[in-house]
């Protein structure tokens, strides 16, 4: 290969976009956050991915209630995950804001499907829509993500 060509592969290579619910669980896996949260990857498409965070006792406030934050982890991460369906599994995004609207107690295992609305040069934009195991919504939660540049 030519310079130019090795170029442009080793920039697909490391730009692959996220394709498969086993991809997106290999990156959770190698995320050291995910030992604690247990997040599971349920399918993946083009611009969406679905994801389950299953409901352990230490993530219970009293009352019997999931703690929000766990709710808004999930859509974080989840969002996340569904932009690398269209930047690429290594694009270095981060977090910018999260906009999020509780509607309804959660009291068991979350199921969480992140859309992306806009994927732009500096910015990603997405939501969130958690529900509970019977499929009330109990949360949205809007996402906004910064491309870093690349420090190669």
């Amino acid at each position: 290969m030519q310079g130019a060509e090795m170029g442009k592969a080793g920039q697909d290579q490391v730009l692959a976009k996220l394709r498969t619910k086993e991809e997106a669980q290999a990156v959770l896996d190698a995320s050291p956050f995910n030992r604690m949260w247990g997040f599971e990857a349920l399918s993946v498409m083009p611009g969406e991915v679905h994801t389950r965070l299953r409901a352990r006792p230490e993530f219970y406030r009293p009352g019997e209630i999931i703690q929000g934050g766990c709710i808004l982890t999930l859509a974080d991460v989840s969002v996340w995950l569904a932009a690398m369906t269209e930047v690429g599994r290594d694009a270095p995004i981060v977090t910018l804001d999260i906009k999020n609207t509780f509607l309804k107690p959660a009291r068991s295992d979350v199921y969480c499907r992140a859309s992306i609305i806009s994927s732009g040069r500096k910015l990603v934009y997405g939501e969130a829509e958690i529900s509970d195991e019977s499929e009330r919504v109990i949360a949205h939660s809007v996402v906004t993500y910064f491309r870093l540049e690349r420090e190669d």
